[in-house]
């Protein structure tokens, strides 16, 4: 919604010393009508008045806009402004030497929305605004980005000459994410609160009357509908949605309204407020059904990453992401959108999205693919894979392999070195020295009951493999120390010395056969033993031998 100028005129009947007047070389009849209050020299004043904001050129929109500049001055202050033009005059226009910042749609092209290279930072209330017809006005600081690239100047408008780039100053109620800032490049002025106009922003709330009646001659002065007002503030057919191509409507869904533009839509619901959706934005959420599919209604408008990669829209139900390098879009929706933002969203393990949402050939899930990862919803579980796992797990054929969907998300192991993660066929173990490898079946359930990670042979260092005799597979470990399985012996783990030995002696292929046992606790001897197919061994003090 855009901010709005008071009425064009107030007729003010204001108490004024004849003394006073007299002083200013203006004289009174006490019996005459208040010249203030009298329609056809008020209406004159206003006229003359305005030709003060006029260049050589006039129209018909330009002198309402003048008028009502004007006209905000007198409701302002009506005797100051006769008497001394330049103070009124001055509170509702601004002068480059009154400390404020001036309107965006001053500087940006009659848009009333932070322009490129700065970013809402903050913003306060100002109570009672006639620009917001009796409501609450919200004034929003657009701060420079990092690096800043503006430098402190005047706004050259012929009413709102203010500063721009020149207050370092932050309320920082908006984008917290965002640490570095320049000065604050100009002011926004709207009707909507600002965590519905920006959802970065909090309810955290300032208040400065001082800025109630502050104008620009780009700040419109009608009411309107919330639809209406957003459009003037985003620019009307300056804005990227361009002209108007269909009257206001109600949406069928009986929540909100609706209007069309040459390039995107403006949609209202009472909860939500009025937001835009224009562009390749626009066609990707006409793909995805608009407000009658998964995203429902805008959220936002069109808001830029402070990566610059995108622009992006929110919605109810997700987000749209248009990626400026290329043109594509990717619309991502619940409950994957909510599963993102939990992982730490575009700046998370994840990155951005990829592809839109997919069905998996088994037809057991949907999913989406991001620059890191991938997120999938199956039997009612949404779940991710990244890094080193997802990378892993597709090199042994993703779902379809060995481990199948994932059950769990990475988790750390609580060691302080690795992480895990569960999949419906086995598990996978991560450290940044050992690497990322998978285990699975008899080898897998040994290496569980033994003590995992946290036990004797600590992380793998192979993934479970064939021993090559159409029986047995195996898997190393990081503690000098193998599992051998086979469907009738089951797994079992053989490390150390006892380790050396075996493999000296052939390993599964060789005399010994694949351990049926463990190596057992110490004997009253001090010996210990360990049960092979085909044989024992036996340890003491170091050595071992048959036994």
């Amino acid at each position: 919604m855009t901010a709005t100028l008071p009425r064009p005129l107030r007729r003010t009947k204001a108490p004024v010393e004849t003394a006073d007047l007299a002083h200013e070389g203006i004289h009174r009849d006490p019996g005459a009508h208040d010249p203030i209050s009298t329609g056809g020299f008020a209406q004159k004043l206003v006229h003359r008045a305005s030709g003060w904001l006029s260049g050589s050129k006039s129209t018909r929109r330009s002198f309402l806009t003048r008028t009502a500049v004007v006209g905000s001055a007198l409701a302002v202050g009506p005797i100051d402004f006769i008497l001394k033009p330049g103070s009124a005059y001055g509170y509702v226009c601004g002068t480059c030497s009154d400390g404020w910042t001036a309107f965006c749609c001053t500087i940006n092209s009659g848009k009333n929305s932070c322009p490129p290279g700065s970013f809402i930072a903050g913003w306060w209330k100002a109570d009672n605004a006639a620009y917001c017809c009796g409501a609450a006005r919200y004034i929003i600081d657009c701060n420079a980005s990092c690096p800043t690239q503006c430098s402190c100047r005047c706004a050259g408008g012929s009413c709102d000459n203010r500063r721009t780039c020149c207050n370092q100053f932050r309320y920082g109620q908006c984008h917290q994410e965002i640490s570095c800032y320049g000065p604050v490049v100009c002011r926004v002025a709207t009707c909507e609160v600002p965590w519905k106009y920006d959802p970065s922003c909090t309810t955290s709330s300032a208040t400065d009357n001082k800025t109630r009646e502050h104008g620009a001659p780009c700040l419109s002065t009608d009411c309107g509908t919330a639809i209406d007002k957003k459009y003037k503030a985003l620019g009307g057919e300056a804005s990227d949605l361009g002209k108007p191509t269909g009257a206001e409507v109600a949406v069928g869904d009986g929540k909100g309204r609706r209007r069309t533009y040459e390039h995107g839509n403006i949609y209202w619901t009472s909860a939500l407020g009025a937001h835009e959706v224009h562009g390749g934005i626009f066609d990707q959420y006409a793909a995805v059904q608009g407000v009658y599919g998964l995203l429902g209604y805008p959220t936002s408008d069109t808001l830029t990453s402070s990566d610059q990669r995108t622009r992006y829209g929110n919605f109810e139900g997700g987000r749209i992401y248009y990626f400026r390098n290329d043109g594509h879009t990717v619309a991502l929706t619940k409950p994957f959108f909510a599963k993102h933002q939990a992982l730490g969203g575009v700046a998370g393990m994840l990155g951005y999205p990829t592809s839109n949402i997919r069905t998996s050939s088994d037809k057991r899930s949907t999913y989406f693919n991001f620059e890191k990862g991938r997120i999938y919803s199956v039997s009612g579980r949404v779940v991710e894979v990244h890094g080193s796992v997802y990378t892993f797990h597709e090199s042994i054929q993703g779902v379809h392999g060995v481990l199948g969907y994932p059950t769990i998300d990475l988790v750390a192991v609580g060691d302080g070195r690795g992480k895990t993660q569960w999949f419906e066929g086995g598990m996978v173990w991560y450290t940044p020295t050992t690497g990322t490898f998978g285990l699975w079946g008899e080898v897998l359930n040994r290496y569980i009951s033994n003590g995992h990670a946290k036990g004797y042979l600590k992380y793998p260092t192979s993934s479970v493999k064939p021993v090559g005799d159409g029986r047995g597979s195996y898997a190393t470990f990081e503690n000098q120390g193998n599992i051998y399985a086979t469907a009738t012996t089951k797994g079992h783990q053989v490390h150390g010395a006892l380790l050396t030995y075996y493999l000296a002696h052939g390993g599964p292929t060789g005399s010994l056969g694949y351990p049926t046992g463990e190596l057992d606790p110490s004997s009253q001897s001090g010996a210990r033993y360990q049960q092979f197919e085909h044989g024992r061994l036996k340890y003491l003090n170091g050595t071992v031998t048959p036994a």
